[in-house]
């Protein structure tokens, strides 16, 4: 197989990263194919990406006619067996193993042998996922980061299977499409960046819990000291920013399990951290103005994007 090959995405899941990866792919001339389970799921990925590509007219980094031309390669349903007409197919679904490893399989029994089937999981790892999968070295990782379409840098892993043809094509991809890819040479939970991040993130909420600054001053300190690393938000802020607060109740509750065994706490600070965590509530945004500070956000980040990366798409 070569990238040539490669000349219909899927995207399984239309939610926080999977309308912004499948809105990447369209923007640089993939068709897309977006499946989730029902309608009213898919009218929102719909709204996502109408938002998206106006922000990026907006600030005058594509024209109304991209604009026009990119959503028109976007296809949604809510049948799974169109992403079988696919040839490269990214998985951004719960991040519930399960889950994934239940539209892995069906990926893998309704996809044709040559097509590639990737994960976008930011704390599980692909052997798990994958586990049961017969097409083992056409898996990969792709781990987009939070809004995907804006975020240059997209990991791209190995599962222990994982051929060397599927890596370089996973990675030329990434670069077809405008990313930054960067090779993760081994697994674990996390991988690379987010393992970077969630040692930050975890001393963060620790040196909270046990008191020794607020949550505020906190962020305005990382904030005014990493600058060009975290210029807009730190780690908490980032929580909010992503819908991490919005998971569902036992996904939250396992993610508060994994950051608590990481953590040097007091007990009375392990009992705190895991209430805010499993609590479902945002550090700071006003869960009805979700939106707007989404896309506050959102308009910064694609400012930088067109100032660092980008220019203007023509």
């Amino acid at each position: 197989m070569k990238l040539s090959d490669i000349r219909r995405i899927g995207i399984a899941g239309g939610g926080t990263m999977g309308f912004g990866i499948g809105t990447n792919f369209a923007l640089w001339g993939y068709p897309v194919i977006i499946y989730d389970l029902n309608d009213r799921i898919l009218a929102r990925t719909r709204q996502r990406i109408k938002k998206a590509l106006k922000i990026l007219v907006d600030e005058g980094m594509i024209s109304e006619k991209k604009a026009a031309e990119t959503s028109r390669r976007i296809r949604l349903t809510d049948d799974i067996n169109r992403l079988g007409e696919t040839n490269f197919i990214t998985e951004a679904i719960v991040e519930r193993l399960s889950d994934k490893q239940e539209i892995f399989n069906r990926l893998d029994k309704i996809c044709p042998p040559e097509t590639i089937i990737v994960s976008n999981t930011s704390s599980l790892v692909l052997s798990d996922i994958a586990k049961g999968v017969k097409r083992q070295a056409k898996i990969a990782l792709t781990h987009y980061f939070d809004p995907p379409h804006f975020v240059p840098g997209v990991e791209v892993a190995k599962g222990p299977g994982t051929s060397d043809e599927t890596f370089n094509i996973t990675y030329d991809l990434m670069k077809k499409v405008n990313k930054v890819p960067v090779k993760v040479l081994k697994e674990q939970s996390g991988y690379l960046l987010n393992s970077i991040q969630y040692a930050m993130t975890t001393e963060a909420q620790k040196l909270w819990a046990e008191g020794f600054a607020s949550a505020e001053d906190i962020e305005k300190g990382i904030e005014a000291t990493f600058g060009f690393r975290s210029p807009h938000e730190g780690p908490m802020m980032h929580n909010d920013l992503a819908g991490i607060w919005k998971w569902p109740k036992d996904v939250l509750e396992k993610r508060a399990q994994r950051v608590l065994s990481a953590a040097d706490l007091s007990d009375a600070a392990k009992k705190k951290l895991a209430a805010q965590i499993a609590s479902g509530k945002p550090w700071f945004v006003d869960p009805d103005h979700f939106e707007e500070a989404v896309e506050s956000r959102d308009r910064e980040y694609a400012r930088r994007l067109k100032d660092l990366y980008w220019g203007k798409i023509e």
